[in-house]
């Protein structure tokens, strides 16, 4: 009798353990949830047979792409599904050094994506060190990880792609200085990424593509950390 019961009060623990462990799954990136919090077995395993040599991002490729710009303290939009990217300009730079004077003018930029993918009206302020403008994600409305494969090696995906968890776009944001890429989701109200403040706002229209509206302001670190 007492084997009796201890065996049925070990199947009732183990029954309550896994309908709270499906009751309560852990939300992910696309929730807005910053990937830094989220544990390695949690993440899901992206498959990839592109080479580190052959990876846009730590082989070097997007380099190629916008030699001028990158290394440089700005960001850029950039699409997971072909790799077009567009830069987005709030520091000046002048043959590689930054520019530290007062422009007295702004910029309007961005422009149409390739083979019909995302496009882009931006308006930059580099006085007052920010931008604002809208993305219009056309061809790249969804992230297609068979796509992102073909680019970014198997390191590189999984550390950039969400999980299997809520609606994700096939465009981001990537900090120029140090290649780390953020991807734009439909619960992310915004996320800093390197010394910016990037704000999302999604919109929705009947019969209208989506597009996310943005507000981007450059806000390094303003004091040291203490030791």
């Amino acid at each position: 009798m007492r084997r009796f019961t201890f065996a049925l009060l070990l199947l009732l623990i183990l029954l309550f353990a896994g309908c709270r462990t499906e009751q309560n799954p852990g939300s992910g990136v696309a929730q807005g949830v910053d990937s830094g919090n989220i544990s390695s077995s949690e993440k899901t395993a992206y498959r990839s047979d592109t080479s580190p040599e052959d990876c846009m991002l730590c082989g070097g490729g997007i380099q190629d792409q916008i030699p001028s710009q990158w290394g440089q303290n700005n960001i850029a939009l950039i699409s997971l599904n072909s790799f077009d990217v567009k830069p987005i300009e709030i520091n000046r730079y002048d043959g590689g050094q930054l520019i530290e004077a007062f422009a007295g003018f702004g910029s309007i930029g961005g422009g149409a994506g390739k083979n019909g993918g995302f496009s882009a009206s931006l308006m930059e302020n580099y006085d007052r060190g920010y931008a604002i403008g809208s993305v219009y994600f056309n061809g790249d409305e969804m992230l297609d990880t068979g796509k992102a494969a073909g680019f970014l090696c198997e390191d590189c995906l999984n550390e950039i792609l969400p999980r299997q968890a809520g609606r994700c776009f096939g465009v981001g944001a990537v900090d120029l200085a140090t290649g780390d890429v953020r991807i734009f989701a439909e619960n992310l109200g915004g996320f800093t990424l390197g010394d910016f403040y990037i704000n999302c706002d999604l919109r929705e229209e009947d019969g209208d593509q989506p597009r996310m509206d943005l507000l981007i302001f450059y806000c390094p670190i303003r004091y040291e950390k203490q030791p």
